[in-house]
């Protein structure tokens, strides 16, 4: 332990994480290792600069960023000759014999009872003086051992101590030594007992400081970006919080309305579910779709950005897809090129909802939203984006195993759900049957009641021979038979589906992905040079990206991700990833790239890259570091209103679990913002904080 100035300031070892942290004796406030290691003392500025070599500096500052701290604390009396530099090798043996050459002035004053400064006029007694002389000439370690414990660090004002000089030394580190000057250590003990500085103790807490660094580099990494963290629950009624519009429709299950957030202008959909009194499972079902909406990243499924629960309804707020249902749009006529990209996006969803084991159960043209039209400015086609929507009877579902419940919609539900023996595979039949109705404008099972339509489903044969049907193309009509197989063994798959001649044709994909280069110039850039610098900004950016991106801006770089995405499931691999960037950067450096850019963009450490995902790194960052949306963010994390946040309620707010490391990395960052130390930041630090995102 040693002082680092004339203030009240002391270099010390923190107990817990071994990392040297400045303490205000007084104040009992501290700061972090990153202060300690780039700060200055002059006489002007009275600031405190330790040089140290420069690999380890180069090590903090790729983890802790370049850090310049000046000292504010009016407590701070100048030091004059007291500096910490790098000693030449070549004054070796001169310092060699200047060392010896005190060590027998000390030895000549004791011996004649007097200390070694005269003018001190104490005298010390011969055994004591004999110690003092071999602590001083092998080791000053015991000297700031015993003294560790003195907590008397003032220093008088305007007195001069000698200047220090370090001297390399392979085995031991930076040693500390004398250069010039006469000592007394008495007087030095009296005025600053914690003046002379442990060497060895110093390069330990020096290396421990390196080391839990490197620590935290790698915990931090490791700290995922969950996507439902992402979506606040929340208790009440969100009349608080949203203005309603109009009602888009209702049932008997409830209400649909359009509504604006207060705070951002955002246009969300609010669906309020009537509780049921002593209704358990209705509750369950509520509760299940909410859960299974929060594990959902895909840009063809609805995204949900937080829900209510209060004493009379459930509030679940969605994004708002302002086109419409795909119903409205049935009786209209659409070519197959049309067609081909509205149904990719369809079993693009679908495949990523098998993958993830979750079966919809109730898909039909209702459940399918137009969130965006897209006019072709060649062709004047029309080309929809779409969302699946309503999962209040979707269920996780076992591989092998069979479903009995019999749910779903009459037209749309498939066979073996009736016979209550079915699988994931009921999906893609409910899509055969939308494919069919959006071709002929009818649906292939029809009937005048419920059970009459039941029963031609039983059956499981469709009119083939209808006009309407026959004028389109042979690999169309060969996909809808293969979805509409009543054997569920023959019957494709979603991903088997997907990857059908048809789309290949008619471009489904490829219209899908159609976007000129320099429309994406800007975030291929954004993509290269994603980066942030501490979790924190990572998991904002994360929330910000969730529920404010801008459409227009998202709908571009959803054509790149699908772009990249060759193999269209929405999971872009490193490889997919690597390939894709030979177009736009040099081969030789693009495999270093590719897995720099991967390791940043997988924040949930998946081992594939999500649309979200993607999304935060391309995005303009300008565009969400407005007032407004920095506040709705800030509000998100202040859940208690307290108008300041913490590490805990960042910790709440983004993780399920934690432990000290995760609390010393989110500490690191506050108090880069912290003004007053107090561990506490307000909005307008928090607004700093997320500046300094590039």
């Amino acid at each position: 332990m040693g002082i680092c100035s004339k203030a009240k300031e002391v270099i010390c070892c923190n107990k817990m994480t071994d990392i040297p942290i400045y303490q205000d004796n007084n104040n009992n406030n501290s700061f972090d290792s990153k202060k300690l290691y780039s700060q200055k003392v002059s006489e002007e500025k009275n600031e405190v600069e330790i040089d140290i070599n420069k690999p380890a500096k180069e090590r903090i500052n790729k983890f802790f960023g370049t850090v310049k701290e000046e000292s504010k604390n009016p407590e701070i009396i100048e030091i004059k000759r007291f500096t910490v530099v790098e000693k030449d090798n070549n004054d070796k043996e001169e310092n060699d014999k200047e060392k010896q050459k005190v060590k027998v002035k000390l030895k000549s004053l004791l011996k004649n009872g007097h200390t070694h400064d005269d003018n001190d006029k104490q005298k010390l007694n011969l055994n004591e003086n004999k110690e003092n002389i071999q602590d001083f000439n092998n080791n000053e370690n015991d000297e700031t051992d015993n003294n560790e414990n003195n907590n008397n660090n003032n220093l008088n004002n305007g007195s001069e101590y000698p200047e220090f000089r370090r001297n390399k030394n392979k085995k031991r580190g930076k040693s500390v030594h004398i250069k010039q000057g006469s000592i007394d250590k008495e007087k030095l003990k009296q005025e600053n007992p914690k003046f002379v500085r442990n060497k060895r103790k110093s390069a330990t807490l020096m290396g421990n400081a390196f080391k839990f660094a490197e620590k935290l580099h790698i915990i931090e990494k490791k700290i995922p970006v969950m996507y439902e963290t992402l979506i606040s629950k929340n208790v009440g009624n969100p009349d608080n919080y949203y203005k309603k519009l109009k009602e888009l429709g209702s049932g008997s299950y409830g209400s649909v309305y359009m509504a604006r957030n207060n705070v951002t202008e955002n246009i969300v959909a609010i669906k309020v579910i009537e509780k049921v009194q002593e209704n358990m499972i209705d509750d369950m079902e509520i509760q299940n779709e909410i859960n299974i909406l929060k594990t959902l990243s895909h840009p063809n499924i609805v995204k949900i950005y937080e829900f209510f629960d209060s004493p009379l309804n459930y509030y679940i707020v969605t994004e708002f897809c302002k086109k419409g249902e795909l119903f409205s749009y049935i009786k209209n006529e659409y070519n197959e090129r049309q067609l081909s990209v509205l149904f990719y996006q369809v079993f693009s969803g679908l495949v990523y909802l098998h993958e993830k084991k979750i079966l919809h159960r109730d898909l039909k043209l209702e459940n399918i939203m137009v969130s965006e039209i897209e006019r072709d400015i060649v062709t004047e086609e029309e080309y929809f984006w779409i969302k699946i929507i309503d999962f209040g009877t979707a269920k996780i579902f076992e591989k092998n195993r069979v479903e009995k419940a019999v749910i779903g919609s009459s037209y749309y539900i498939a066979p073996e759900v009736l016979n209550q023996r079915y699988n994931e595979k009921c999906d893609t039949w409910s899509i055969g049957v939308i494919l069919y109705m959006t071709l002929v404008g009818s649906a292939p099972f029809d009937g005048i009641t419920d059970e009459e339509i039941i029963k031609r489903i039983r059956i499981g044969k469709y009119n083939k021979s209808d006009s309407r049907y026959l004028e389109h193309s042979e690999e169309v009509r060969d996909l809808v038979s293969k979805l509409l197989e009543k054997d569920i063994s023959k019957r494709l798959s979603a991903k088997e589906a997907l990857n059908h001649p048809w789309f290949e044709k008619y471009g489904g994909r490829k219209l899908f992905c159609n976007f000129l280069p320099e429309d994406i110039k800007p975030y291929i850039e954004n993509l290269f040079n994603y980066k942030y610098n501490s979790k924190l900004q990572e998991l904002v950016i994360a929330f910000l990206v969730h529920n404010l991106a801008n459409s227009d801006e998202t709908l571009i770089i959803l054509k790149m991700f699908r772009h990249f995405n060759k193999k269209g499931d929405c999971k872009l691999t490193k490889k997919e990833l690597t390939e894709a960037l030979y177009s736009y950067k040099d081969k030789a450096d693009v495999d270093e790239m590719a897995d720099a850019v991967f390791q940043r963009l997988d924040g949930d450490n998946n081992g594939y890259i999500e649309y979200e995902e993607f999304l935060r790194a391309c995005v303009d960052k300008k565009s969400l570091m407005t007032k407004k949306k920095l506040k709705y963010a800030f509000k998100f994390l202040d859940k208690n209103n307290t108008n300041t946040l913490n590490v805990q309620k960042i910790i709440n707010a983004f993780l399920t679990k934690s432990n000290k490391e995760i609390e010393a990395i989110f500490n690191i960052t506050i108090k880069e913002v912290d003004k007053d130390n107090d561990g506490i930041i307000n909005f307008n630090e928090f607004v700093e904080l997320m500046l300094k995102i590039k």
